[in-house]
């Protein structure tokens, strides 16, 4: 399945050729970028080893190359927190050398369409944001997500627990 917004594509990581994969994984990102959310590498394998039903990876791609990615959780692989009618978004990234084009505001825009198809009986898409990431949480907020809880101390710092339905 394929969405198209502005030039940027999501494509289902499952409908990847290996050499796709490959590209994908090598991608990089800032090093603090990398701390707060994972590698693409890291993502990737990740991806590959839950092999289940629970997990979708979504590649973003301009011109036919990978430009970033995002995976997406359901209990049991999503974090506790996460309400059983949810799913949770994970280490949506962008390669380096492409951000600062508005591809994340895309790339986002692309989730929430290409989650209403793949899951549909997904009642909210939910996630945790570094309390510091500004950029990540103007695209979030902007998308109608708002704070489904207090901010708490996460693995590295404050993070927000953010929420939007994904059914009318």
């Amino acid at each position: 399945m394929t969405r198209d917004i502005v030039e940027l594509k999501a494509q289902d990581m499952s409908e990847l050729y290996e050499h796709q994969l490959t590209a994908l994984a090598a991608l990089e990102l800032g090093k603090d970028q990398e701390d707060l959310g994972g590698s693409f590498q890291g993502s990737v394998k990740e991806w590959q080893a839950a092999g289940t039903q629970q997990i979708l990876g979504l590649c973003f791609q301009q011109n036919g190359e990978p430009v970033g990615m995002v995976l997406f959780k359901r209990p049991p692989l999503s974090p506790e927190w996460t309400p059983r009618s949810a799913v949770s978004l994970h280490g949506l990234k962008i390669a380096q050398a492409r951000q600062g084009a508005g591809l994340g505001r895309r790339a986002f825009a692309l989730c929430v369409a290409h989650l209403k198809i793949a899951w549909p009986d997904a009642k909210s898409l939910i996630l945790a944001v570094d309390a510091g990431n500004g950029p990540a949480l103007a695209v979030y907020r902007g998308f109608g997500m708002s704070d489904s809880g207090p901010v708490f101390q996460g693995r590295i710092g404050l993070e927000h627990r953010l929420e939007v339905p994904l059914q009318e």
